[in-house]
């Protein structure tokens, strides 16, 4: 079983709230305490703290706090709602989501929560922003076609461009920890599938489909297997993937919702 803590999002003890559990499932602890709801975790890339959000669809926050439930943070505060945070390499900047202009556009700020620009602006839903494990780019989706499709943004300069070859389309992009590949959800009838392709767009692989959703996929360090939640069992609980095996195993179990995982980076 690859290393690293999975956090992810549980309403087990009555509000969404943060948890970690092992790789394999077990030691699962909260994290968060009295806060609003909470929701899509990201961990820095030295594995050490967290990003989420709290708060309503109508008006959540971006918070830090570090993997041992210390210094819990505030990043934004205004009326809007800022969602799915993602940091950069560096440590030094955290993109997003916000309507805080009318509609859903990414944002980039420090990571003391100064200096907030906004990096992508379309007449459409621009969402869950991934920055690239080098840096120079950050993955997004959006819907400004009228259908959900992958683009990539220059964190300095904003141009943009595809993510993948069109007319691909999907949501929840996601870099592997050494950036040689790309997972993502494809739309289907039942909700989503996930697909692996190298970096270029090239070489796509179906790693789980079915009737059921499987949502967020998010990679183990090791780059073997995915980590993503699914209703395949009739309640939302967190999977992983092998990858070259095929095989997959629930980590968690029902009646509570336990979703959106995040696999820490180890080094």
């Amino acid at each position: 079983m690859p290393a690293g803590l999975i956090a992810f999002v549980s309403d087990r003890d009555g509000l969404d709230a943060l948890y970690l559990m092992r790789a394999d499932g077990s030691n699962v602890r909260r994290l968060t305490g009295e806060l609003p709801p909470v929701s899509h975790p990201a961990w820095s890339a030295d594995g050490r703290r967290l990003a989420f959000n709290a708060g309503s669809p109508t008006a959540s926050d971006i918070y830090l706090i570090s993997a041992d439930g210390s210094g819990l943070t505030q990043i934004t505060r205004d009326a809007a709602a800022n969602f799915y945070p993602t940091w950069s390499p560096d440590g030094r900047r955290l993109a997003f989501s916000s309507n805080r202009d009318g509609d859903w556009d990414i944002y980039v700020a420090n990571a003391d929560g100064s200096n907030v620009r906004q990096l992508v602006n379309s007449p459409g839903l621009d969402d869950k922003p991934q920055w690239s494990p080098d840096g120079s780019r950050i993955g997004f989706a959006t819907t400004r076609t009228g259908e959900p499709e992958l683009r990539v943004v220059d964190p300095d300069t904003g141009v943009e461009q595809p993510l993948l070859p069109q007319p691909t389309r999907g949501l929840n992009p996601a870099w592997s920890i050494d950036g040689s590949r790309l997972a993502y959800n494809v739309v289907t009838s039942s909700g989503f599938d996930i697909t692996v392709v190298d970096a270029d767009g090239t070489a796509p692989r179906s790693v789980v489909t079915g009737s059921a959703s499987e949502e967020r996929p998010r990679w183990s360090p090791n780059g073997r297997s995915l980590a993503y939640y699914s209703d395949a069992e009739g309640s939302w609980d967190i999977y992983v993937v092998d990858i070259e095996l095929g095989t997959t195993r629930a980590l968690t179990q029902p009646p509570s919702f336990d979703g959106q995982p995040a696999w820490q980076p180890t080094r």
